[in-house]
């Protein structure tokens, strides 16, 4: 499609102020101490890969949209990360084993997915007992006033932002599929108001 095709050229470019103020800074310490076997869903175009480690055991990364899975392999020749596979899997269909990974990742990619139940089951599936969904993810805001805007704006923001959803509730969907949550309010700098509330840290399969 020739408007995701544009979205990936431009893609890097549109978010580099707000990589800059916060989104850089998120990144470096979710990923600092990440070992193991690892699946990034959504991977993009490759904003996490410096972000990892080249001692880990595994490194796949999952990116469906064929624009976007380009860029990606492109960063990925850039960095040092011997082995990593590309797949264009979604999330919500890993062709991964149940119970075979130590950490997925997830960055900016909830917002977005089909279906973010299916997607958060199949994360559960993976983990091992003890895994790691390690997320950084913007949601809807707690504020009454932002949620009515995020509503408000939301019809004409999902098409033009490639089904992203601006009022996803997603720390109730982790509880809802059975994660222990360790996570934290911020603010995505720079970004519009209605795509700023965010949720930072990790969410444990038990």
């Amino acid at each position: 499609m020739l408007y995701r095709r544009l979205v990936a050229k431009i893609y890097d470019q549109a978010i580099s102020k707000v990589e800059s103020l916060c989104l850089r800074r998120w990144r470096s310490e979710l990923m600092a101490d990440l070992q193991g076997t690892l699946l990034e869903i959504g991977a993009g175009t490759g904003a996490n890969l410096p972000h990892y480690s080249s001692a880990l055991e595994r490194l796949v990364l999952c990116e469906p949209d064929d624009a976007m899975r380009r860029k990606l392999e492109s960063a990925l020749r850039q960095v040092s990360l011997p082995g990593a596979e590309v797949y264009d899997w979604p999330g919500e269909c890993l062709a991964v084993e149940d119970a075979s990974l130590d950490v997925v990742v997830s960055t900016l990619v909830l917002c977005s997915v089909a279906d973010p139940q299916q997607t958060l089951r199949e994360v559960f599936r993976v983990l091992k007992p003890g895994g790691q969904l390690v997320l950084m993810e913007h949601v809807a805001a707690q504020d009454a006033r932002l949620f009515f805007w995020q509503r408000f704006w939301q019809p004409l923001w999902r098409p033009l932002a490639c089904n992203c959803h601006l009022t996803r509730q997603t720390a109730l969907l982790l509880e809802s599929t059975g994660f222990q949550l360790d996570l934290r309010q911020e603010v995505m700098l720079g970004a519009p108001a209605v795509a700023s509330p965010m949720i930072i840290g990790r969410a444990t399969r038990l």
